[in-house]
């Protein structure tokens, strides 16, 4: 209301008055202010923001009476002067354009000029504020500052030259903490993409190459000054040995520099020479292009940060870069085809706005016409090739979303129909991966509508484009085992002989087996036999799926395996090609595992016609048109086999004849029991005799899918398995990662057989390899988070992998703990102390623990885990053995929340820790609880135990200085000691051996044969004080070594 006072009076006393008045508004006080100053200063930041939109001029010749509000405590303030600039830069921006329009001068013509540069450096110098605001304390006002700059590119008032570092702002501000700052950096970085002053494509390649022609062209034109400049300085850089090839290129690029600059440094007023001319128009194309190239190459650089934001937990960060993502394909970036395929694994989140908003863009990506928003389809031939070069280079799991986004839209019948027309005529025609590509798409679509494959004419055309001669050729077993997934749609076949499906899935049905038993493979080609793998895998899945028997069908499979391998039964050769029994033990695996899945398909069906015998036998009792007497003796005989349990037992009868089959046939006494000894034999390989990879890997996964059958089977080969697990090569990461995921899948079906082997699967976190342990991280999180294994006492291994190097495997492990904190058991809370125990006697790094607990304490949120936590921290100080697990110890205690018991357990239990308080990183980490602490402490009693607890604290660590440097003065002292004493130990050992060498010296003749009692007075004086000194040596020699 007051600004559009302000309006309604012509003069400019009272917006300039106003304006005054609020420059000198003290703002300190009412910041924590609840009253009425607080509320005013709410109520003028919208006026300043009005008023700015109303009369921006005003504003602008009073910017300098608010600009020092900016630096003021309310965030309102600070964020009102920021839209206020962008009113003020929307106006400003239109005034200089049309002063720019109006060529012709007058007598005031250089008076306009300064008015024009004056007005361009305020602009400049309130661009330089609006940039500096997204770096605000305050998330409100950073994102003002982002909106403010959204809202300027989408009315075009962005100078050229602020494009790029308003872009890097953007790209730097999608790391912000906050949801709205990030969303209005990703709305930004949409218009900034729709509005961008090049052309409407921004690949980088074109540009690249731009800027090479035009690089060359005027390497070639540069001036003749220039260039006689050049050449001699090319001249002397040749004569000169010492300058190599990267000086010559310096040489050529300063020169192109400096031709450049001439050419810019030249007006267009001038008269130039058409050569001169066109020497300018390229330079000007040149700095276009480069431009351009890098304002892409800005977001080339930031395609993870894009992408991190589809992976964020907040829907609205999701939304935002699928939104740019859409826009970033219509203009041609890279970046958006990775994002788009990633963002494709959204189709399985638990919100259905999120998986809505990815139909969408995939829609406005790959199907719609650019900006109509899904209303306009492309051509059919523009849909079918972009869901071709879709799914070339697609992984699995890409595929997986890709099919999923395909079959809703194929259910809400968006995909024109002939978009299939194109697809099959693509198939037919193709060769190499476009045919595989189509015939994947086709399966993709058939999912949801099987119509699209399930019929005579389009069997046939499957039949002659996915299974037909060019792929017996050419062993494209791509296009094969797309077919083969386009089969897997098809409704299993009756036997009819008259009937055309019958007779074209027979057909079928003997290419599938021809491929299952590799008929076409080429046993010298490695790669041949890799690439068959899939597509035999795919091809016994659609035989299980289209066969009438496919028992028999399997069986005619192995049998054609063992003839092609051992030879006839008149003759059996003793040896066999590698890649054969290669391929021959993965078909017996796959094949023992399908007729698993087809016997329990069985029993389902026979359950269901159980249950619809008795709905059909209800539902005719309850019609009217039955007879009384036969209802009543149907009633009857109901309610006795009801009371007998002849339903459940029959039931129960037929649930143990599949476990039966399941447990002793199959690997049993089935036709895979005969061929089970060979495959026990390779896979043990204890001669060392089968070194071919491919065997060995198909040797094991074959042996682990017959495990996955039988228990007994898989309890008596687990130690085998195991032993493989441990001996297997170091190079060979596929063969382990293999039996991990192979081990997951047993522990699942049979947990109590795997539980004593379960911390032999945890040991290989430790694994070299990346995709191992990676795969072995997702299948203990599979088990851990189905209860199929317990996390005490190996939960360690995981812990560590919080820090591994593999970001994916760090994200893994986080998602785990971040699992295990929403259950209600607080399994977290409940395995920290484990965790502590075994990271302290680890030889770990200090950060390394401290970054692990961090993570991991953030979890314990209630007083009372934090209560209980705090004390048995506490109690296992008088366990640790050094110093450093006692710093750890109280780096955990400083992240705990603090509360009342949890000081009084501190303080009843100081004597534990008071030993380990002189040192300065446990003392630190105590004084941090401490301070902590008193933050939020309000009672008085509370206040005085924290500041005696304090007091104790100093007290500790300053007399367990004194008596550490005591202690280190003691041990100084020993060891100058010890010296001392070894130092006159080879000093009187010294002594000796020349007591020796004169003891040893003979004896004068004429006293050789005299007696003692005769001899000399004077030599036995000497012999008397020999004696002596060497007994008296002797007994300091033995002090010396008690003192040492």
């Amino acid at each position: 209301l007051v600004a559009e006072l302000c309006c309604i009076v012509n003069e400019q006393v009272l917006a300039t008055e106003l304006l005054r008045e609020i420059g000198r508004l003290d703002t300190t006080e009412g910041s924590n202010d609840t009253g009425g100053k607080a509320s005013g200063i709410k109520n003028i930041a919208p006026f300043i923001s009005e008023l700015a939109a109303v009369r921006p001029r005003v504003v602008l010749s009073n910017i300098s009476l608010l600009l020092p509000h900016l630096d003021s405590e309310p965030y309102v303030i600070r964020s009102a002067i920021v839209n206020s600039i962008g009113h003020i830069l929307v106006r400003e921006d239109r005034t200089l354009m049309e002063n720019n329009d109006d060529p012709e001068g007058s007598d005031e013509e250089s008076k306009d000029e300064r008015h024009v540069v004056n007005m361009t450096k305020t602009r400049s110098s309130l661009f330089d504020i609006l940039c500096d605001r997204t770096c605000d304390i305050t998330s409100f006002t950073r994102a003002a500052a982002l909106k403010v700059l959204n809202d300027l590119t989408e009315k075009q008032s962005l100078p050229l030259d602020r494009i790029m570092p308003v872009t890097a702002i953007a790209i730097d501000r999608l790391q912000d903490k906050a949801v709205m700052v990030r969303r209005y950096s990703m709305q930004l970085l949409t218009s900034l993409l729709e509005n961008n002053p090049f052309m409407g494509m921004l690949n980088p390649e074109p540009y690249r190459e731009k800027i090479r022609e035009l690089e060359a062209y005027l390497k070639c034109n540069i001036p003749e000054e220039i260039l006689k400049a050049r050449d001699t300085a090319l001249e002397e850089a040749k004569n000169d040995e010492s300058q190599g090839e990267r000086e010559r290129h310096e040489i050529e690029s300063a020169a192109l520099a400096a031709a450049i600059a001439d050419a810019e440094a030249k007006k267009e007023e001038e008269a130039l020479s058409e050569a001169e001319s066109m020497f300018l128009a390229k330079v000007r194309a040149l700095k276009f292009a480069s431009q351009a190239l890098a304002f892409t190459e800005l977001f080339e650089n930031s395609n993870a940060s894009f992408q991190s934001m589809l992976m964020s937990s907040n829907s609205s960060d999701v939304t935002e870069a699928l939104r740019f993502f859409v826009k970033a394909k219509h203009f041609g970036l890279p970046c958006a085809v990775t994002g788009t395929k990633k963002a494709l694994a959204l189709m399985w989140s638990n919100e259905a706005n999120i998986q809505e908003e990815v139909l969408r863009a995939f829609i406005e990506v790959f199907v719609a016409e650019p900006g109509t928003d899904g209303k306009e389809l492309l051509p059919e031939n523009q849909i079918a090739q972009n869901f071709l070069d879709l799914v070339r280079e697609a992984n699995v799991s890409e595929l997986a979303s890709i099919e999923e986004a395909l079959g809703r839209l194929v259910k809400k019948e968006i995909i024109p129909p002939d978009v299939f027309s194109v697809l099959w005529a693509i198939a037919s025609q193709a060769k190499g991966e476009l045919r595989a590509s189509a015939v994947l798409v086709i399966s993709m679509a058939a999912s949801a509508d099987p119509n699209i494959v399930d019929s005579a004419y389009r069997l046939q055309n499957l039949y002659d484009a996915g299974l037909g001669d060019h792929i017996e050729e050419n062993h494209d077993w791509k296009t094969a085992r797309s077919a083969a997934c386009a089969l897997q749609r098809v409704a299993r076949a009756k036997v009819d002989p008259s009937s055309a499906k019958y007779i074209i899935l027979d057909l079928i049905s003997e290419r599938l087996v021809a491929i299952a038993r590799g008929d076409w493979c080429d046993d010298a080609n490695v790669d041949d036999t890799n690439a068959w793998f899939c597509a035999a895998e795919q091809s016994i899945n659609a035989i299980f799926t289209i066969c009438p028997s496919p028992e028999k069908v399997s069986m005619e499979i192995l049998l054609g395996h063992q003839q092609v391998i051992f030879g006839c039964s008149d003759e059996y050769s003793s040896t066999a090609s590698t890649l054969r029994l290669a391929r021959f033990f993965f078909v017996l695996g796959h094949i023992a595992l399908k007729l698993l899945m087809y016997t329990e398909v069985l029993s389902s069906s026979v359950r269901r016609a159980n249950a619809a015998k008795t709905v059909k036998k209800q539902e005719s009792a309850s019609a009217g048109g039955t007879d009384y007497s036969e209802s009543k003796d149907d009633d009857d005989d109901d309610a006795i086999e009801a009371e007998l349990g002849i339903a459940a037992q029959a039931e129960a009868e037929t649930e143990r004849k599949v476990a039966e089959i399941s447990e002793n046939e199959i690997v049993g006494r089935g036709i895979i029991s005969l061929f089970t000894p060979m495959l026990l034999r390779v896979v043990a390989n204890e001669n060392g005799s089968y070194s071919s990879p491919v065997l060995m890997q198909s040797a094991t996964l074959a042996l682990c899918k017959c495990m996955c059958i039988s228990k007994s089977f898989c309890e008596k080969h687990l130690s085998l398995l195991f032993s493989v697990l441990a001996k297997a090569p170091n190079d060979d990461q596929d063969l382990r990662a293999n039996i991990v995921v192979a081990l997951g899948d047993l522990a699942f079906r049979f947990p109590n057989e795997l539980e004593p082997y379960t911390p032999k699967i945890y040991a290989c976190l430790r694994d070299k390899s990346i995709r191992v342990r990676r795969h072995t991280l997702m299948v203990l999180t599979h088990l851990i988070l189905n209860d199929m294994v317990k996390v005490k006492g190996q939960v360690c291994e995981i812990a560590l992998c919080l820090q591994d190097n593999e970001s994916t495997i760090r994200d893994m492990a986080r998602l785990l703990f971040h699992e295990l904190s929403k259950r209600t058991n607080s399994p977290i809370y409940n395995l920290l102390p484990d965790i502590v125990s075994q990271l302290s006697q680890l030889d770990l790094k200090q950060e390394v623990f401290r970054e692990i607990m961090q993570f991991l304490l953030s979890f314990i949120k209630k007083d009372r885990q934090n209560e209980m936590l705090l004390e048995k921290l506490v109690l296992r100080f008088p366990k640790c053995t050094t110093i450093n697990q006692k710093a750890d110890l109280a780096y955990c205690i400083a992240q705990l929340k603090v509360n009342e018991k949890g000081i009084k357990c501190l303080n009843d239990n100081f004597k534990l820790y008071k030993d380990a308080l002189f040192d300065e990183d446990v003392l630190k980490n105590f004084m941090s609880f401490i301070a902590k602490a008193k933050k939020n402490a309000t009672k008085p009693e509370t206040k005085q135990t924290l500041q005696e607890l304090e007091e104790k604290f100093t007290e500790c660590a300053a007399a367990g200085m004194e008596n550490v440097n005591a202690s280190k003065k003691a041990a100084r002292a020993k060891k100058r000691a010890a010296r001392r004493v070894a130092r006159k130990k080879v000093e009187w050992e010294e002594s000796d051996e020349e007591d020796n060498a004169e003891a040893s010296e003979p004896e004068p003749e004429d006293y050789e044969e005299v007696d003692e009692e005769n001899r000399p007075a004077n030599v036995q004086a000497v012999k008397s004080e020999k004696s002596t000194t060497s007994k008296r040596r002797s007994g300091r020699s033995r002090s010396a070594g008690l003192t040492a």
